[in-house]
């Protein structure tokens, strides 16, 4: 039988915001050293506009969740 994993807690939209810009500032360090390569230039922009994208995804859900209102009990008529 297995376990349920338990959900890993979620990362601070902070710390998730400058992650991103270390990985990109990563990424496009090595875009720098490839300049002119037919072949590595391509794939590593692409790499840099996928990660972009889904780094994005990530970090509106969380500023999703930031935001949101909290629900309010609604307690029953007596």
């Amino acid at each position: 039988m297995q376990i349920p994993l338990r959900p890993s807690p979620r990362e601070t939209t902070e710390a998730m915001v400058r992650n991103i810009a270390r990985e990109l500032a990563e990424i496009e360090q090595a875009i720098s050293r490839c300049k002119g390569d037919r072949i590595a230039e391509p794939r590593l922009t692409g790499t840099w506009m996928a990660h972009l994208l889904i780094s994005s995804k990530e970090l509106l859900h969380n500023l999703l969740i930031d935001t949101a209102r909290r629900p309010q009990r609604i307690n029953a008529p007596e």
